[in-house]
């Protein structure tokens, strides 16, 4: 391993190189030159040169019969100096953009580098200042709760002192989405059955606090009445369980996002299908008069998954797309959209293939977005990478591919510094862990796990535990604790 001292002088060289590029690129004699001899070829006249400008023939003499004028003498050849100033100003822009191109490239290699450095120096400083856990080695399953319905989602959460983990259940036994969803209480050892909710083939929620007050929103996807057009709920908390407080329109919901910008409280549902088209609009409700209320349509295509981050105090919420239905095609671009102050717009596009989860997540100062690609139509394939970016000059620039096979859920968190990521490979039937060690991501540990679709992550005091669900009845939801 290199030194960190190492690393800080090597990083330091590369960003004076840098530095010097910039300038260059900065450098006003260049565009003035640029500029000057682009203004002088526009406005340069362009005579024919070589035309041939006869004199007009004497006339003929009067009569029927009247001779023809003689034919007029040739022109003279017009000069071409012109031309060969303008030729030569072609020449000189060419230069100068040719110029400014390769310092551009120069200048991009110096900056990956620079970067590139940085994280391999975070991740030795992060290492260096936990070595009192250095040696976390594996997961070791701690309980298993017994299948009677399909899982989707789990997630933890504290209300005052107790933490309570939600199971969400898509179907049952008999394949009907009039499902219960459970709440357990957690005390750290083992998890015990709380609360009973009923819910209508529910994939995702999500746990927030408003004025003091808990709430849980569950996205409800098939209802009772066989419709895909059902009503995703939000429950609160009463003291002592969990109460239907308000139901939402939606339209097959796959995921729900909580954010709050300034003083203002959202709600984002993922709407994945109306029972006709993925090509839907997804829902945004923002908190008004101690209620939910649409605010925002956003078209999706075929959306499973979104996610909201702030950067730089400006917020944003990606939406992982994974099917059009028009095109027929699960190669699509997912979207970032950034709030203008009234609403969000779109900011950027990516493209993803049949994007089943999405993930962003911060290392220190840099921001990283993943997205889990399930299937790659025009290939006829599952086992595509998964793409990582990060945030660099002012949008989401490529960092890495990871190999997958049918990727379903994605799960970043930390461990005694380790920044892992999980990743669930529904087809290959097990779940990879990666350690991001610098600029790469390496393989840290790997369970088998069949059906799995998502996974979690979550730290009560100072131990940390993993939930691996599965998206079949017949296979256990596992917890696990963190061994280090």
């Amino acid at each position: 391993y290199f030194t960190s001292e190492w690393l800080t002088q090597q990083m330091m060289l590369f960003t004076v190189a840098a530095s010097f590029i910039l300038c260059f690129l900065s450098d006003s004699s260049i565009t003035a030159k640029a500029a000057t001899a682009a203004g002088q070829l526009q406005t340069a006249s362009l005579p024919q040169c070589g035309a041939v400008q006869g004199a007009p023939g004497r006339d003929g003499r009067d009569g029927r019969e009247g001779a023809k004028g003689e034919k007029g003498e040739r022109g003279n050849d017009c000069l071409c100096e012109s031309t060969q100033q303008n030729d030569v100003l072609r020449q000189e822009i060419l230069a100068l953009k040719k110029t400014h191109y390769e310092l551009e490239k120069l200048f991009t290699r110096q900056s990956n580098k620079v970067h590139e450095l940085e994280l391999q120096l975070a991740f030795y400083q992060s290492r260096n200042s936990h070595q009192d856990c250095e040696s976390v080695q594996y997961m070791q399953e701690l309980q298993s709760i017994p299948a009677a319905y399909q899982c989707y989602e789990t997630l933890a959460f504290f209300i005052d002192d107790t933490q309570y983990v939600a199971v969400l259940t898509h179907l049952d036994n008999n394949s009907k989405r009039d499902t219960v969803s459970v709440i357990y209480e957690f005390d750290g050892q083992q998890i015990v059955r709380y609360q009973s909710l009923r819910t209508d083939g529910a994939y995702a929620g999500q746990h927030f606090v408003i004025d003091g007050d808990n709430y849980l929103a569950v996205a409800n996807y098939y209802g009772q009445t066989l419709t895909y057009r059902v009503k995703s709920v939000i429950y609160k908390w009463d003291g002592r369980k969990f109460t239907v407080f308000q139901s939402l329109v939606t339209l097959g919901a796959r995921d729900v996002e909580y954010f709050f910008i300034g003083k203002e409280h959202f709600l984002l549902f993922a709407n994945q299908y109306d029972g006709r088209s993925q090509n839907i609009n997804s829902y945004v409700y923002i908190w008004r008069e101690e209620k939910f209320q649409l605010y925002q349509r956003i078209r999706t295509e075929g959306t499973l998954s979104v996610k909201h981050f702030v950067l730089d105090e400006d917020n944003y919420i990606v939406v992982g797309n994974r099917y059009n239905t028009a095109a027929t095609s699960y190669n699509i671009n997912s979207k970032i959209y950034r709030w203008s102050g009234a609403q969000f717009e779109l900011f950027q596009s990516i493209a993803t293939y049949g994007a089943y989860d999405v993930e962003v997540w911060r290392e220190g100062r840099f921001l990283f977005l993943a997205f889990a690609n399930y299937y790659n139509k025009a290939k006829n394939s599952y086992q595509i990478n998964s793409d990582v970016y990060m945030w660099r000059s002012g949008r989401f620039h490529h960092f890495r591919g990871i190999a997958t096979n049918g990727a379903a859920g994605l799960n970043a968190f930390t461990v005694c510094g380790k920044n892992l990521l999980a990743i669930t490979n529904h087809k290959a039937g097990k779940t990879v862990i990666y350690e991001l060690t610098g600029s790469e991501f390496r393989e840290y540990d790997q369970l088998a796990t069949s059906r799995v679709i998502h996974v979690v992550t979550f730290h009560r005091h100072n131990d940390t535990f993993t939930i691996i669900s599965p998206s079949s009845n017949s296979v256990a939801t596992r917890l696990y604790q963190w061994i280090y």
